[in-house]
């Protein structure tokens, strides 16, 4: 029987649809194509795991070296033509038959592979069929509380990731051992040879009853894997072929979302990648994470190295190395409060920190969902006091995805870890996650209304990093006043250097390998309820001459300052309280005083407490008040 793709048309009384599901991974926090293509995939093969099975992705990036010549490639496109040239059919880059083919594969080892039954064609509740869900579902999905998936959208990264917008499957299935290929397109409805066709098409072979079924013959599967480069044997799991992939999705993006998003089953050796090129091979595993990340260190987030290590060190813990907090009350939403940390184990913490020593902390809680038994339940926080990091961001990781959208306080001073692995509690977090993965959600549809207190739990976590140091903070300071003082706000603090006496030659400032102490802080920034404050700084030998003031509300991305509007806030409106100081400017997002006495404070509060704050402080020693 003849393999090629196939488009079907729709009937009289069809709704005609466009899809548009592509679109929930066009998100800010997903950087490119590459990172959206890897988050899901590798997602899929962690949910397709088998047990106690390390689960393999091997990813091949032909680029224009190891593209298929048109006339090997145009094998596989029988039937495609017509629908690819098309007018209006969304496709705004289609390549031409003459044209080369640059490909990527996908393949994952150690997994189940889509098994099924190959002829269902409509949802049936209660039936795991990956293979019915995979080609033939769109916004459907038989994922449940054990998946990281939650959708079933993923799998429209691989069209979206396609200039043809279509992808090739070859599975073998760990139940029955069968190869089968398959592959599917989504295009929008389109005219093709004065006919009217509906987005779906397929790959495959088509008996009578008008249903494409997947090539299970073997001398066209082992053309398949010779000519896309597969090293698909007998080994069950998928192999994705996206034919003339994007061109940003290169070896050194993949690599760069490998690292950024898949970091912690890595160290925790649940998890290996290969990215391979025509010239080369890259292997991503526990041993070899640390120096791949330092080789693209340019591509990552500053303090990732840091990051990094404290995953690698937080996988190596087992449950008798986690102090255990408290639980909140399970007959109201979790809250934070002092209680949850005894007064010994607040002496601990505070050691440890106070060494530079990274703290393993479990938080229970029970979780309540509607029309079942509560069930206990629990997360993990790791952190560690590293004033080098300035983003101060905790990292959330439920399961092994990072969730790398989470809109949580900053602890400037701080790196850390919120990992999220038990069942109940990851599969409440899940159901309230965007399609894409990056976000908790209080009112997506997979979540609300579903738990008792459900935005509660959401917050609990979210806010965990920073209501610790919160707790502890209140609990230092009856030990040691100075201990945390640069840990719970998000203050940028740059104080003016004096000039030097002589200025040197740049020849001899770049001979001098040794820099002069630093000075001990003028002043301190901390927040307050409502605010923030700036006092003076312990120790200080000297008080600046003026303080420069500057506040705006902190951002996702950017510079903050550069973002404030008026409508913000004004500080002329707030409650700005000033001692041994003299104001000389006040307007908007910005206040100057001159300092008049050694035991100064200025604190401003009245700002919404429901949206971090972000405070830049310069101190001068001149101040000309015609300037901004």
């Amino acid at each position: 029987m003849t393999s090629q793709w196939y488009f079907n048309q729709p009937k009289p009384g069809d709704k005609n649809r466009e899809p548009v599901l592509g679109e929930f991974f066009a998100t800010d926090a997903i950087k490119n194509p590459a990172e959206a293509l890897i988050r899901e995939s590798i997602q899929n093969a962690l949910d397709a795991a088998l047990d106690d099975k390390t689960v393999g992705v091997r990813i091949y990036v032909s680029g224009d070296g190891g593209a298929l010549a048109p006339h090997i490639v145009g094998a596989y496109m029988a039937g495609s033509w017509p629908h690819i040239s098309a007018t209006g059919n969304g496709l705004h880059d289609a390549p031409t038959k003459n044209e080369s083919c640059p490909f990527l594969a996908i393949e994952d080892f150690g997994t189940s592979g889509l098994t099924g039954d190959v002829r269902q064609w409509h949802d049936l509740p209660g039936t795991r069929n990956p293979f019915y869900y995979f080609f033939r579902a769109e916004g459907q999905s038989d994922k449940g509380e054990h998946d990281r998936g939650r959708w079933g959208v993923g799998k429209t990264v691989f069209p979206r990731s396609s200039r043809v917008s279509s992808y090739f499957g070859l599975t073998v299935r760990a139940d029955d051992r069968k190869r089968l290929l398959m592959g599917g397109s989504i295009l929008k409805s389109h005219y093709a040879a004065d006919a009217y066709y509906s987005p779906d098409g397929y790959y495959g072979v088509k008996p009578d009853d008008n249903l494409t079924l997947p090539i299970d013959e073997p001398r066209p599967i082992e053309r398949f894997i010779e000519d896309f480069r597969l090293t698909r044997g007998s080994e069950p799991g998928l192999s994705v072929v996206v034919p003339w992939c994007d061109p940003e999705i290169d070896a050194e993006a993949i690599v760069e979302a490998v690292c950024r998003d898949y970091f912690y089953p890595i160290l925790a050796a649940t998890l290996q990648v290969t990215v391979s090129t025509p010239e080369s091979d890259t292997l991503i595993n526990h041993e070899t994470l640390l120096g791949v990340s330092r080789g693209i260190a340019d591509r990552l987030p500053q303090g990732f190295t840091a990051v990094l290590e404290m995953a690698d060190w937080a996988t190596q813990r087992r449950p008798n190395d986690l102090l255990h907090l408290s639980a909140p009350p399970s007959n109201r939403g979790p809250a934070w409060s002092p209680e949850l940390i005894s007064d010994e184990q607040l002496k601990t913490i505070s050691a440890l920190l106070k060494a530079g020593e990274r703290l393993a902390l479990r938080v229970p809680l029970v979780v309540r969902k509607k029309n079942e038994d509560p069930r206990p339940s629990f997360f993990d926080v790791f952190l560690v006091r590293d004033m080098q990091s300035e983003g101060g961001r905790p990292v959330f990781i439920r399961e092994g995805i990072i969730i790398s959208d989470i809109r949580s306080p900053r602890n400037r001073g701080v790196t850390s870890l919120v990992v999220v692995e038990d069942e109940p509690l990851a599969t409440l977090l899940g159901d309230s996650e965007n399609p894409a993965h990056t976000q908790w959600q209080r009112d997506s549809s997979n979540y609300k209304g579903k738990y008792f207190y459900g935005p509660a739990y959401i917050q609990f976590v979210v806010r965990s990093i920073h209501e610790i140091l919160q707790i502890l903070s209140e609990g230092e300071a009856q030990i040691d006043p100075t201990l945390l003082l640069d840990l719970f706000f998000l203050p940028e603090v740059e104080e003016q250097p004096e000039e030097p006496e002589e200025k040197e030659s740049e020849p001899s400032r770049k001979l001098k390998p040794t820099f002069p102490p630093p000075r001990p802080r003028r002043f301190i920034v901390q927040k307050v309820a409502g605010g923030f404050s700036v006092t003076q700084g312990p120790k200080a030998e000297s008080i600046p001459a003026f303080l420069d003031i500057r506040v705006a509300y902190d951002i996702r991305r950017g510079n903050p300052l550069n973002k404030y509007e008026p409508v913000d806030f004004d500080l002329a409106q707030l409650s700005v309280v000033e001692e041994g100081v003299e104001r000389k400017r006040l307007i908007h997002n910005n206040i100057v005083v001159a300092v008049k006495a050694p035991e100064f404070k200025v604190s401003v509060k009245g700002f919404d407490d429901r949206r971090d704050l972000y405070v830049k402080v310069n101190a001068r020693e001149d101040f000309d008040d015609s300037t901004n």
